[in-house]
């Protein structure tokens, strides 16, 4: 995931915290101990060395300057040269000079740059010429010279100006003189504000920068946090308090970005932002006009959005996938618990002039007592007469370790579930110790490009197991690793006194019990969907110094392999299913569109040609909403479990029947299931329906089996 000073866990914050200044030798012993400890107590086993230091120097250039639109390649070379093989021994003796060098060169380009920006904007722009601009610029080399610098500006700033043109204005009428010049002037305060908020950085934030590129020269999810920051973890990584809104936040090169919305929240109910959507400017009540929030500290920008409940925010996004901005309002509301638990549903259907009833669970986390909560469903689908099983893990980004062992185990005897491998080489094999099996029948475990930790364990063991057939994407996520947090002033090795921070550091990799690791490679379904996930977002192995894949010695199992013998049929049924599904050509169509944007992510400059391509992907959306609307609606019952329906025995909700989809223009966001508008109407999606018609096909495979 692309950083940028306010790192991976600074998310959507309750509270400010005023903390003092650190001192440069609290700094120093700081970054000594960070240094000491990192090297010793990480998975990679790697002590300070040349080749760390370049990693280091590479990920702090990266934190400052993302795009490589700030530094020129003289500054990195210089950097290089003089830093490249000694940031190791610098840290080594607690110096943190070099640090501030490079921060201190960045200030002035930065300076150099705003000026740029005004001089751009003093011009006039010609949105008639055929220009483009890359935005994702991350792994493309530093201007030369201040001539290719000018050039890179101009072509951001073009884009933005052109961005907030096509809001604006309709029809490619000549934009209101008042437009463009609010337009300018919202630009301009965008990168005053920019250098004014890098100037007001103190030695904290400094260090948390620096420290934090140390800590991912090893891995990823390895980081350094302040006092401040790991109060903001804590608030939000543990405590779970929300927006008013309901989605969680990271700051991410400049823009802020939804790393989760939270079922059941207003976010989810309006399915108007999706994960991985970047948001650009927030609007209250009161307020005469959006206020840009690029480059703004993440504190300020959740201020912003969290609010009243009942009140009204206008949020400016850019969808994933898309350049095309676009402005949502979302009602603040109380994001309800029971929103968040597992949740089951039972779909009644004829299949052959047969009567069928289908279960599907739907866990979107694995928080304490999920598997107890899963239980509960599952015995309420056997005295039902459920025949068959979906288990939706499609958006479940894990949680809770013991959790996904406990719930393997409601579909398994007891047996391994999981292997941990920790920095020392000590390898333990995780089992299930309760021989009680909750449901023995037919088993679909539902995946996605987002399922990851504890949802990749729960989907391998299954897999290993013979017990279940997974389907989704071309994988999951790809994440196998374990983190620890250790707060500095209480290290066996550290010798610092007061709140110096935390260090999160990765600990130990998850295996499957057949050896192979979820790390990187993620979970192989056995039936593969197309998946418009798979291109849009980031993958574990995507992420710069993952940890790599490898393999270890199975666990004694014996598999109860009660789904391979069935996998030719299944996906012979599938594909020609798939290959006759309009549902499915349209998410094909929307898969190719991904492919060239990240194949050639370049933006028009030409407004005429940025129209055009607005007025094709209207007709586009306009066209299958027509198509889905003349559908006529399956003849399906459908019934919700709740965990209090379950609990107390209370009647099954009835559901009302899918209604037809309705795209809006973000048809590269993916709704997550249970977050229909309507909480009193099924979300059956494309994918979800496959899974059913997998599951349905198995049991008919079943029924002749056991017919022979």
């Amino acid at each position: 995931m692309k950083r940028r000073l306010i790192f991976a866990f600074a998310l959507a914050m309750s509270a400010t915290l005023l903390l003092a200044e650190l001192t440069p030798e609290q700094s120093s012993r700081i970054t000594k101990t960070v240094g000491n400890i990192i090297g010793q107590i990480h998975y990679r086993q790697t002590k300070l060395n040349d080749e760390i230091s370049g990693h280091h120097l590479k990920n702090y250039l990266n934190a400052l300057d993302f795009g490589h639109m700030i530094f020129l390649k003289s500054d990195v070379e210089e950097f290089e040269k003089t830093h490249g093989t000694r940031l190791d021994d610098q840290v080594k003796f607690g110096s943190i000079r070099p640090a501030q060098q490079i921060f201190n060169r960045y200030l002035e380009r930065l300076a150099q740059c705003q000026e740029l920006v005004n001089e751009i904007l003093e011009q006039k722009i010609d949105f008639a010429l055929n220009e483009e601009f890359n935005p994702v610029r991350n792994k493309l080399p530093w201007p030369e010279n201040k001539t290719e610098l000018r050039n890179l500006w101009h072509g951001r700033i073009k884009m933005e100006l052109l961005a907030d043109r096509l809001i604006s204005t309709q029809n490619g009428k000549e934009p209101d003189p008042k437009k463009t010049k609010e337009s300018i002037g919202k630009i301009q305060r965008r990168y005053e504000r920019l250098l004014k908020t890098m100037k007001n950085y103190d030695q904290g934030d400094i260090l948390e920068a620096y420290l934090s590129s140390l800590t991912r020269a090893y891995d990823p999810h390895s980081d350094y946090m302040s006092p401040h920051e790991a109060e903001n973890f804590k608030i939000n990584s543990i405590d779970m308090k929300l927006t008013g809104i309901g989605a969680v936040l990271t700051s991410d090169d400049g823009y802020t970005k939804i790393v989760r919305i939270m079922a059941g929240g207003p976010a989810g109910r309006s399915k108007l932002i999706h994960a991985n959507d970047r948001i650009i400017a927030v609007q209250n009540p009161d307020d005469k006009g959006p206020t840009d929030i690029l480059d703004m500290k993440l504190d300020k920008v959740v201020s912003l959005i969290r609010g009243k409940k009942g009140s009204v925010v206008k949020l400016t996004i850019i969808p994933a996938g898309s350049d095309e901005p676009k402005v949502i309002s979302i009602t603040r509301d109380v994001v309800k618990l029971e929103d968040q638990l597992a949740k089951g549903y039972i779909i009644e259907r004829q299949r052959d002039g047969e009567k069928e009833k289908l279960g599907v669970i739907r866990l979107p986390g694995f928080y304490d007592k999920c598997s107890a909560h899963c239980q509960k469903i599952i015995e309420r689908f056997v005295k039902e007469g459920v025949e068959g099983i979906v288990l939706d893990l499609r958006y479940n980004g894990g949680g809770i370790l013991q959790e996904a062992i406990n719930l393997t185990g409601l579909f398994i005897n007891e047996g391994p579930v999981v292997q941990v491998k920790d920095y020392r080489g000590r390898q333990k094999i995780m089992n299930d110790t309760d021989a009680r099996i909750t449901y023995q029948g037919p088993l679909v475990v539902a995946v996605s490009h987002m399922s990851a930790s504890a949802s990749e364990i729960v989907a391998a063991a299954l897999q290993d197991h013979g017990r279940a057939i997974i389907v989704g994407g071309k994988a999951t996520h790809g994440k196998g690793t374990v983190q620890q947090i250790l707060p500095l002033n209480r290290s066996f090795i550290a010798k610092l006194t007061g709140d110096s921070g935390q260090l999160k550091f990765t600990i130990s990799k998850f295996y499957r019990i057949n050896g192979a690791t979820t790390q990187r490679d993620g979970v192989t379904p056995d039936i593969v969907l197309p998946s418009l996930l798979d291109y849009i977002g980031t993958s574990e192995g995507d992420l710069p110094r993952a940890l790599e894949s490898d393999k270890i010695a199975e666990a004694k199992y014996v598999s109860l392999d009660q789904v391979s013998s069935f996998f030719t049929s299944l996906r012979r049924a599938s594909t020609k299913r798939i290959n006759s599904n309009q549902d499915y050509k349209y998410i094909l169509e929307d898969i190719n569109r991904a492919k060239e944007r990240k194949a050639d992510p370049s933006v028009s400059l030409n407004e005429q040609e940025r129209r055009k391509e607005s007025a094709q992907n209207k007709a586009r959306i306009e066209s299958r909403n027509k198509e889905r609307a003349k559908r006529s609606l399956p003849t399906e019952e459908y019934y919700e479990i709740s965990l209090k329906i379950a609990e107390n025995d209370k009647p099954l909700k009835k559901l009302d029947s899918p209604k037809p989809k309705k795209e809006s223009d973000e048809t590269e966001n993916p709704t997550p299931p249970g977050t229909s508008e309507d909480q009193n109407t099924f979300n059956l999606d494309p994918e979800l329906r496959e899974n059913l018609q997998i599951l349905s096909d198995f049991l008919l495979l079943n029924k002749k089996l056991a017919e022979n």
